[in-house]
């Protein structure tokens, strides 16, 4: 399995968010800062890649098949 290329993000939070996730870190909730950010990433993506399934699910009747879109647009 290929490792995974990583990159640094920098961001700027309230004061107060930073605290929040220091404290998080300190209950042992996480074991780091980034790993805290990394989850919540990884929550995130899952729950927009859930939205598009479901989107797709409720769309599909509105979609018509690729081969018949280009019949009809005359490029078979």
């Amino acid at each position: 399995m290929p490792v995974a290329t990583t990159r640094t993000l920098n961001v700027r939070i309230t004061e107060a968010q930073y605290d929040e996730v220091e404290e998080l870190v300190a209950r042992g909730d996480y074991t780091s800062k980034g790993e805290l950010v990394r989850e919540l990433l990884r929550e995130k993506f899952d729950d927009f890649s859930s939205y598009l399934h479901e989107k797709a699910e409720r769309d599909r009747d509105r979609h018509i098949p690729l081969g018949e879109y280009g019949r009809s647009r005359g490029l078979e």
